[in-house]
């Protein structure tokens, strides 16, 4: 998991360029303070994204209940290897071929 450097709302001003280029090129994420309270996150927009598509599954009631009993399979040992899914659902290798 990523680290948060938390630093204050002066530090973050003075330093806002130099945070820019670290959360853009090294995809550092920055909790800012004022008053020694946290006010905001300053994190790379894939990232934010990231966890905007984890929200919406965790949202998806169906959708999480599926996840969750898939690992639970996977931990298990129910699993399909490649070939046999690929047998199972029809597909060839020449079809997998001609999609490239």
């Amino acid at each position: 998991m990523r680290t948060t450097t938390t630093i204050s709302a002066s530090k973050a001003r003075n330093n806002f360029y130099t945070l820019l280029d670290d959360v853009a090129s090294n995809l550092k994420r920055f909790t800012i303070t004022r008053r020694g309270e946290a006010q905001v996150v300053l994190m790379h927009p894939d990232e934010v994204a990231s966890w905007d598509e984890t929200m919406d599954i965790i949202a998806d009631k169906k959708l999480a209940t599926q996840i969750f009993k898939s690992e639970s399979e996977r931990k298990m040992g129910k699993t399909v290897s490649e070939k046999n899914l690929f047998k199972e659902l029809g597909i060839s290798s020449k079809d997998l071929e001609n999609e490239g």
